[in-house]
């Protein structure tokens, strides 16, 4: 009997260990850019992703904050016919532009932070976590935004939480993860609830 159970430890092959199912191939051809603002939404597609990227050491995974576009009240001002009035409505203008657009750096680097934060909570290696900020200038659609990023940064899968980023909805264009769905050719898309 002793033999038989010698020969059948024998037979057993030994497989490479996969560290993730990222490993395994989809992900594994392109990073993930993860679309994030401050809502519980977002922090639920954070954890997917950490799950599936924990311990992976082949896929990028790149933050995506989508800033807000700059307020129409300060794109321009009404101008003035004399000379030196107009340069002061227009430093002003700059000045105050400046000063919004520090506020929205601000609120972005806080939210990346914390999504960086429970990414390596979650076990992703700091080194495979990127992040990027749209302009607040882009006239582009948001979606439009979204995929450049992805291409941009080799991105072959955007992942997104449903009821994130609902400002979008408000638009009129529907949410940002249908649109997404509707408009990613040649990418896959994370749409987590």
């Amino acid at each position: 009997m002793k033999a038989d159970r010698s020969n059948a430890r024998a037979r057993t092959v030994r497989r490479p260990r996969v560290t993730s199912r990222a490993d395994r191939g989809g992900v594994a051809d392109g990073g993930v850019l993860v679309v994030v603002d401050a809502t519980p939404a977002s922090r639920r597609v954070l954890e997917y992703v950490g799950r599936i990227l924990a311990g992976c050491r082949r896929v990028d995974c790149h933050l995506a904050y989508i800033a807000p576009n700059l307020p129409a009240g300060l794109l321009e001002s009404g101008g003035s016919e004399l000379p030196e009035r107009e340069m002061r409505i227009e430093a002003d203008l700059r000045r105050e532009q400046r000063r919004w657009t520090a506020a929205a750096d601000r609120k972005a680097e806080r939210i990346l932070a914390a999504a960086r934060g429970t990414l390596q909570e979650m076990g992703v290696a700091a080194a495979r976590i990127h992040t990027c900020v749209s302009s607040p200038l882009d006239a582009r659609r948001i979606v439009d935004e979204v995929l450049l990023l992805a291409r941009d940064e080799t991105c072959r899968t955007v992942a997104v939480g449903h009821r994130a980023h609902s400002w979008f909805a408000g638009l009129g264009s529907g949410h940002l993860a249908e649109q997404l769905v509707r408009s990613a050719k040649g990418l896959a898309v994370w749409v987590v609830d």
